[in-house]
């Protein structure tokens, strides 16, 4: 489905009935990575899986901050007249998420942060989410899967989940994935906020994350009052894809909890 928002065009998937629970994808891939979740959760739930701004068919591509992610997030719930949701993000749909909790609390029922974290880039990060983007600028998305792969997955990834998300970073824009790194870059800190989240909150980490470590995920649970954490085994950076058995649990068991 596709619809116009302020800021263009979002494409998006709308599958089952029920309370709605969002879903914001990962870095560089699309509504897709969602596939494993889609039917156990549309069983209970009406299911909102939308395309980050110049992502899948959410075209053309444009500049974006996080809070203005949030707001075509907020656009879209509106335009399915869902007055709030249980918002479930991976990654960068981690830190989307955030800028939703900070800028619309009311909206937010309850809240899945899976493997993301609070706080913002280290300037060693931010110079990193440079060269990246100068070498998409350089050479377009051809460069992103090397790189990527092995920082996103675990190294005895199925060959299945790994031609998957080799084949969405293949459909990304380089300038997608210029403007999506910038808003990695400029995020903003949420980390010594986390204490004044009401909503009820779970954070998932994977055990060999190679990018956020289970520390520090714990800690993001800790921080928030009554949050929740659970630790997705045999999975990496995208643990919904490696392991989605005990993701679709964990989840399942989190978000039908009173």
């Amino acid at each position: 489905m596709k619809t116009d928002l302020k800021s263009g065009p979002i494409g998006y998937l709308d599958r089952g009935s029920g309370p709605v629970v969002l879903l914001i994808h990962a870095f560089p891939l699309n509504r897709e990575m969602w596939e494993p979740q889609l039917d156990v959760l549309a069983n209970r739930f009406r299911v909102i899986a939308p395309d980050v701004r110049g992502f899948g068919e959410s075209q053309p591509a444009s500049p974006w901050t996080m809070e203005e992610a949030a707001d075509d997030m907020i656009g879209l719930l509106d335009h399915i007249e869902a007055t709030d949701a249980a918002v479930v993000g991976v990654s960068m749909g981690g830190y989307i998420e955030l800028a939703l909790w900070q800028k619309y609390p009311s909206r937010i029922r309850r809240l899945v942060l899976s493997n993301s974290r609070a706080r913002a880039d280290s300037d060693t990060e931010k110079a990193a989410r440079n060269e990246m983007i100068a070498a998409i600028h350089h050479s377009g998305t051809t460069v992103l899967p090397d790189r990527m792969l092995p920082r996103l997955l675990q190294p005895n990834s199925s060959p299945g989940v790994v031609a998957t998300v080799r084949r969405m970073i293949a459909d990304s824009s380089g300038e997608a994935a210029a403007y999506a790194v910038m808003a990695l870059r400029d995020r903003m800190d949420f980390s010594s906020m986390l204490h004044r989240m009401t909503c009820p909150a779970l954070v998932v980490a994977g055990t060999n994350d190679a990018i956020i470590r289970l520390e520090e995920s714990r800690a993001i649970a800790e921080n928030i009052p009554g949050g929740q954490f659970v630790e997705i085994p045999n999975s990496g950076h995208l643990s919904n894809l490696e392991n989605p058995e005990a993701y679709n649990a964990a989840l399942l068991s989190f978000l039908s909890s009173k």
